[in-house]
């Protein structure tokens, strides 16, 4: 037994492995044969010691196996952790059995009872120690599990595409992970006010319950602090909630969730940079316990994967950054460079590889001398070296030769800095501006043109806006302005025209500028005297238009002159047409009369007696008088239209004068009565006497011609301090209305004078007296009823 017992010792000692099993094997297989043949109550001196020593063998080797494992030794892959307990229970029933065969000999075995305790407290403590080492070996092992569970999301969440793939695995993994039946995400709105659900989610289940809770989830939203979610949301903290039926969230979406088999429920916040990106919501058909350290595990993943998002987010922002430069590059018409502070090209874009067939990576480490001719390189140096002197952005324009012959690019260049500040490039960004260079300067040339047109033209131009506020003018000469530019510029049509121009050009304004056609209008300004202009106007502007006033006070009396002429030449043609008429008619009479008489005379005189002969001599005389009255009006018209017709005032009786009118004109008519009725106090008048008697002789004479036979002519004489008015009043036809307004014109008659003889020149000779004793003449007449005229004369015309 001290052979074993030191062979066992020993092979601990020198951590010999096969020689502890070897010697373990041996003791058991000894113990188990003397056992069952008997032998061990033949000697139970030994029966005992062995027993005690069998089992602290066996709780050593467990021990010692248990250490190896611990420490990570080989042991762990020949017995395993069943071997290791097999040993511990198989030395803790040696030791037991052994003491418990020496209990009859407790009279004896007092030596050995200090021995037994030691062993049983032995016993315990290696007990002790073996569940000890059990926890920590599950420690260990669960710290594996969660340590290769955090390296495998890891890699899985940094391979995936976006941010919903992640999701995706996220939930997949900690779903399969933590034993959770269904996993889902929610995400806040573009404004941030409401969580949406994602697309992303997970469930190992394949029920319909659960199938419509997800339905439902998905036209689902959250407000903060609403729901699971929306308290998550807010507080950024986890939450568990061991029994779901009593969240206080929507009443659907907790029925359905317990329909669902849903009874715990977990939230978890993916923040990052105190911004949550999302709400983990997962599931378990199970009641479960907070476990702390699952919340701390999934809580670690939530934070790994919203660094993990951020860094993607900034890996695509990157990206997206490069691209979107490489393209803004590639795809720009102008040559974009850049070049260190030695000359040498660093990055060229498409267009400038392009155009002077050089690839990108061939520039590289060449400069301006490699590619244009030294003048010209020696040109682009000079303004590098500038930029990096005064350290900002300059512009020059660059010519450069091409195949189709020198083009002008406007180049912008500036510098670039590195970390410590210090510029370490130039960076340019070159435009060919050839064509435009060319439209420069065919507009200077146009301008040029159209300005010595502008001063060419003597128009006032003013520009104004859509306000109506005069921005600017134009004038040849500054004396051609109305007013001071001080009292128009920057004020409104209202302050500067009369009411009725400015509305008018306002008005014109506003449709100018919304049909974009040119408007023109005429109008009357005072400046010395009374002006007429002519305005038009233009768009100029989007907002703007050109108001272009010309002076055409000449051409408007040059216009109404024109007129005038028309109109006089007019009535001349139809004054000849009126004469021509009326003599054909008034001359006929006279001169039938005339030959009729005479014709008779001559074949007949010698038969009649003197006092028939003296009869057709007087006709004849009529005749050739009537003749000659109508040539007389006919010339007194002529000298009249013409302007040579004069008024001669002389001193004279008026009332003497009109009374010896009355009695001429009743001797020749006896059908007739003429009531004269004077009304003067003074009877002496300055006046023309021949124009007077044309007057009032040809008012009688009309009064009697268009009266009825037997009918009284009133004629009153009214005699003033200032001034003479003559009234003839008869009860004749009257005149028509639409006749009255050319009473006075020459050779007019009226439309209802029928048979009644005339030449219709009388009261155009009145008129003509009046005006020519600066008079007035009025008539006031009425159908079928009468005619009255009223003269007025000043009594005394300066002679």
């Amino acid at each position: 037994m001290q052979a074993i017992t030191y062979a066992f010792l020993n092979a601990i000692a020198t951590n010999d492995s096969p020689m502890v099993l070897s010697v373990m094997a041996a003791v058991v297989t000894s113990y188990i044969a003397l056992k069952l043949a008997g032998q061990i109550k033949l000697i139970p001196a030994y029966q005992r010691h062995l027993g005690l020593i069998g089992g602290a063998i066996a709780i050593g080797v467990g021990i010692w196996a248990m250490y190896l494992l611990a420490m990570q030794a080989d042991l762990s892959t020949v017995l395993g952790s069943i071997g290791i307990s097999t040993l511990l229970n198989l030395g803790l029933i040696l030791s037991a059995s052994a003491l418990k065969q020496h209990k009859p000999e407790q009279t004896q075995a007092l030596p050995h009872e200090e021995l037994e305790l030691r062993v049983a407290e032995r016993t315990a403590q290696l007990s002790q120690a073996n569940e000890q080492l059990q926890s920590k070996i599950a420690e260990r092992q669960r710290a594996d599990e969660e340590a290769r569970f955090l390296q495998t999301i890891t890699q899985a969440i940094s391979e995936s595409a976006d941010f919903h793939s992640a999701l995706d695995i996220t939930l997949q993994n900690i779903c399969e992970f933590a034993g959770w039946e269904f996993g889902e995400a929610w995400i806040p709105n573009s404004n941030s006010q409401k969580l949406e659900h994602s697309p992303a989610w997970y469930s190992n289940q394949n029920n319909q319950n659960v199938e419509k809770f997800r339905k439902f989830s998905e036209e689902f939203t959250f407000a903060p602090a609403t729901g699971q979610p929306g308290r998550v949301w807010l507080s950024k903290q986890p939450e568990w909630i061991q029994d779901i039926s009593t969240e206080p969230e929507a009443v659907v979406r907790r029925q359905l969730a317990t329909a669902a088999g849903f009874k715990t429920g977990l939230g978890i916040p993916i923040i990052e940079r105190d911004r949550v990106l999302a709400v983990l919501i997962f599931f378990s058909l199970e009641s479960r316990q907070e476990d702390k350290r699952l919340v701390e595990i999934i809580s670690t993943v939530a934070t790994l994967l919203g660094s993990l998002m951020q860094c993607k987010r900034v890996e695509e922002a990157l990206s997206e950054g490069e691209e979107r430069l490489k393209a803004i590059l590639d795809n720009s018409t102008a040559l974009i460079y850049v070049k260190d502070t030695e000359g040498k090209y660093i990055l060229i874009n498409a267009w400038f590889s392009i155009l002077f067939d050089i690839g990108k990576d061939e520039i590289k480490g060449k400069t301006d001398y490699d590619l244009f001719p030294a003048e010209t390189a020696e040109i682009f140096q000079a303004h590098d070296q500038a930029v990096l002197k005064a350290k900002t952005p300059l512009d020059w324009e660059e010519v450069v030769l091409h195949p189709d012959g020198p083009h002008t690019y406007l180049a912008v260049k500036f510098p670039l800095y590195n970390r410590a500040g210090e510029p370490y490039a130039v960076c340019g960004i070159s435009t060919d501006i050839t064509e435009r260079k060319l439209a420069e300067d065919a507009l200077r040339s146009s301008m040029a043109t159209n300005r010595a047109l502008l001063n060419a033209i003597p128009d006032l131009m003013f520009r104004i806006n859509r306000e109506g506020i005069f921005v600017n003018f134009k004038a040849a000469k500054n004396n051609n302005l109305l007013m001071l530019k001080s009292e128009f510029l920057g004020k409104h049509l209202d302050e500067v025209l009369p009411q009725e121009v400015a509305q008018l050009t306002m008005n014109s304004v506003e449709q100018a500028l919304q049909t974009g056609e040119v408007q023109i209008f005429e109008c009357q300004l005072m400046a010395d005297n009374l002006l007429d202009y002519e305005i038009r106007i233009a768009v100029s502007a989007e907002n703007e238009v050109m108001a272009i006033v010309r002076d055409i006070t000449e051409r408007k009396q040059v216009e109404a002159d024109i007129r005038t002429a028309l109109e006089k030449e007019k009535e001349l043609s139809e004054l000849k047409s009126r004469f021509i008429s009326m003599a054909s008619h008034e001359f006929r009479t006279p001169l039938a009369t005339i030959l009729s008489s005479a014709e008779l005379i001559e074949h007949y005189s010698h038969k009649w007696n003197e006092e028939k002969k003296l009869s057709h001599l007087q006709r004849i005389q009529t005749s050739v008088k009537h003749m000659t009255g109508l040539l007389n009006d006919v010339l007194l018209i002529g000298k009249a239209e013409e302007g040579k017709l004069e008024c001669k005032p002389t001193p004279i009786d008026i009332l003497h004068f009109c009374r010896d009118l009355v009695e001429d004109i009743e001797l020749t008519t006896s059908s007739h009565t003429i009531a004269f009725h004077p009304q003067c106090q003074t009877t002496t008048a300055c006046i023309d006497e021949k124009l007077l008697r044309h007057i009032l002789s040809n008012l009688l004479s009309n009064a009697i011609k268009y009266s009825p036979a037997g009918g009284t002519v009133n004629f009153d004489l009214i005699c003033k301090q200032e001034e003479v008015v003559f009234r003839v009043q008869d009860r004749g036809i009257g005149i028509p209305v639409a006749d009255q307004a050319q009473l006075f014109n020459s050779f007019h008659r009226a439309s209802n004078v029928g048979t009644i003889s005339g030449t219709g020149l009388g009261l155009a000779i009145v008129k003509k007296s009046v005006d020519l004793h600066k008079g007035k003449i009025a008539v006031q007449s009425e159908l079928r009823v009468g005619t009255t005229f009223t003269v007025t004369i000043p009594l005394h015309q300066q002679v």
